[in-house]
Formats: structure tokens, sequence, C-alpha cells
């Protein structure tokens, strides 16, 4: 077997993402597979967003759909959430805290913490101090991470998010999420939408395509 490298372009606000969660976790548990983390900032700088009744309705049938696909769950906290005036969702605050972790080695753990806070518990992900008790929660250092944070606020975030932008435009992919293999340096997207709600059969596919590789 070979060592293969996935990339994953996803953001914390990102409800097909949560659908993937599963498959993404299974993946991250494939002794051949590393995954790299690419925040793609889809709700991040000038397109935050201010959820109005139009969107908010957009995102409950999508819920719906995500719920009976996959089984995924959507605590009632979180609908009550997304009715709440003057709800903004900002992906940049979280992915900070995602870059953050990362550098104590649990990028992914704080993500799947972040949608969990955000889809079941209606937690606010763009609050610092929520965020600050996630990272408690997956038991990073608290005092590194808040350094390791600040940091990220400075510049990291934005460029990470433009990066990210930038690999998803050079795929020829669009939208989120998306999971990419390089091979003789060209980018493959690897079709993580054929197998959500289908762990079992993801996996045989993630054994067949590192069977595969050179």
């Amino acid at each position: 077997m070979s060592n293969i490298t996935l990339h994953y372009i996803y953001d914390p606000y990102c409800g097909w993402c949560y659908a993937a969660a599963p498959l993404i976790e299974v993946a991250a548990k494939h002794p051949n597979i590393h995954i790299e983390m690419h925040g793609g900032g889809m709700l991040a700088g000038s397109s935050r967003l201010h959820l109005d009744d139009n969107f908010r309705q957009h995102i409950i049938q999508s819920d719906k759909r995500i719920a009976s696909m996959t089984e995924q769950v959507f605590g009632d906290d979180y609908l009550t959430m997304l009715h709440e005036p003057n709800f903004v969702m900002d992906s940049a605050i979280p992915q900070t805290a995602i870059l953050a972790a990362t550098k104590q080695g649990k990028g992914l753990e704080m993500l799947k913490a972040i949608q969990k806070a955000h889809y079941i518990a209606g937690r606010h992900i763009n609050d610092s101090a929520v965020l600050l008790d996630l990272a408690q929660s997956i038991g990073l250092d608290v005092a590194q991470y808040t350094t390791d944070y600040a940091q990220s606020e400075l510049s990291e975030t934005k460029t990470h998010i433009q990066n990210s932008k930038t690999l998803l435009a050079q795929s020829g992919a669009s939208g989120f999420p998306t999971l990419l293999i390089q091979q003789q340096g060209q980018w493959l997207r690897v079709p993580l939408q054929n197998y959500l709600g289908a762990p079992d059969k993801w996996q045989q596919f993630l054994d067949t395509m590192v069977n595969a590789a050179k």
C-alpha cells in the first residue's frame, strides 16, 4: 500500500461539509491516508452572511435533505439560533480557531467540535469565547492556542483562505466540500458526494484508491 494525501477544501459553516464529516473521519483514521485541510472562507470577509428569511429557508430545506441522506443530527437549539434577529455567519473566526488547533495537530478535531457546536448545540461559532471553550474540550494547550489564535488572526487566516480559493480554482472544482488528490501534477477530484450516508462503501473506495496508488 502507498501513502496518499487527500486535500480537503471545506468551510465551518458549510452544511454539506457537515454531511461529509463522517466520511472525512473515516479517511482520517485510514493508516495510509493523510488529510491536508484547506479552509475556503465561504462566508469570510465581504462574503460574511447576514441571514435573511429567504436564505434561512434555503438552509433549513438543505439541512432536511442532509439529515435524510446521512442521518446527521440538526439540533433544536441550532434551529432556534437560525431564527435569531441579526444572525451573522463569518467563516474567518472559526477558521482562525482551526488554524490555531492545527498547530497542535488537532485541526480536524477542532472542525468536528465546531460543527457539533453549531449544528447540534446552536452555539455561536463566530464567538471567540465559544471557540476557546471548544479548544479546551478537545484537550488543546489553552495558552498555546490563545497565542496561536492571535497570531493567525493577524494575517495567516486571510492568506490561508486565499490559498485555499486558489487551489479550488486550479483544480477546476467549485463549491464545498471538495476533496482532491494530486497525481502526475494534476488535481483529481475524489467523488465524496457519491458516498454520503454510505461510510462502509466509502471505506472500500478508499482501500481501492490506496492500493491503486503508485
